[in-house]
């Protein structure tokens, strides 16, 4: 009984891990959009919320009622053959009529999660869903900690003027890749970010061991991992 008892408080902890990422990332999308859209040039239209998914960070004042029950459909060993589902990557100009911000939570296939290692796919309802985000828990051996994904219609320039700091990676063939870490959570979370023709592909890294001085995962290498783990599996099934 009691290992039943233990297993079910791990997956309370685990649901309530992930709505705190999804939550909170909603309630800080509009001050992030305001930072950005604030500093751009006044002869820019300001893009519409449906197509302006901001930088998200993570705070821990919210609760796990508004989320969704998994969406994970990968679980019979079966794989489809989908194809490529991340844009070309290169530049892209949000105000173009034609331009469609890519969500990666709606057009990735939970079988090509599933690949990369991504189960149990969490999205916030309503407003995760209208901007694409969701979260993953991360391994077990990461602890307390969650992935989550996130499409932009902002490019590397929007993201430099948010307040943090910035590294730079890239991909095996030199494609850039940002890192970015917040200046409120910096020691906690990190996203790492790619450009592509629809938009600006986000892979964030965020744990929940405050204060463990031994903790022993870079926040930015493990996001940056996700994102080539998802880049390559694309190459692939493009193949």
């Amino acid at each position: 009984m009691s290992v039943d008892l233990s297993a079910s408080k791990k997956r309370t902890l685990r649901k309530l891990y992930l709505a705190l990422a999804l939550i909170s990332a909603a309630s800080i999308q509009t001050a992030c959009s305001a930072t950005i859209s604030g500093s751009e040039s006044t002869s820019a239209s300001t893009p519409d919320a449906a197509n302006d998914a901001a930088p998200v960070d993570a705070a821990t004042d919210a609760s796990p009622v508004a989320t969704t029950a998994s969406t994970d459909h990968a679980t019979d060993g079966t794989t489809d053959d989908f194809g490529s589902v991340i844009p070309p990557l290169g530049a892209f100009d949000r105000l173009d009529p034609d331009f469609i911000r890519y969500q990666p939570c709606l057009e990735m296939p939970d079988e090509f999660l599933a690949e990369a290692g991504l189960h149990g796919k969490e999205i916030l309802e309503g407003v995760g869903e209208m901007d694409g985000v969701c979260a993953f828990a991360a391994k077990p051996e990461h602890g307390q900690a969650v992935y989550k994904l996130v499409g932009s219609s902002f490019d590397f320039e929007a993201y430099k003027r948010i307040p943090g700091s910035i590294a730079w990676d890239e991909t095996r063939q030199g494609t850039p890749i940002l890192h970015h870490r917040g200046e409120h959570l910096a020691d906690s979370s990190c996203r790492a970010l790619i450009e592509t023709e629809r938009g600006t592909l986000g892979t964030v890294f965020q744990s929940f061991e405050y204060g463990n001085e031994s903790y022993q995962y870079d926040h930015c290498d493990e996001a940056s991992l996700l994102l080539k783990t998802l880049l390559e599996l694309d190459q692939e099934n493009e193949h």
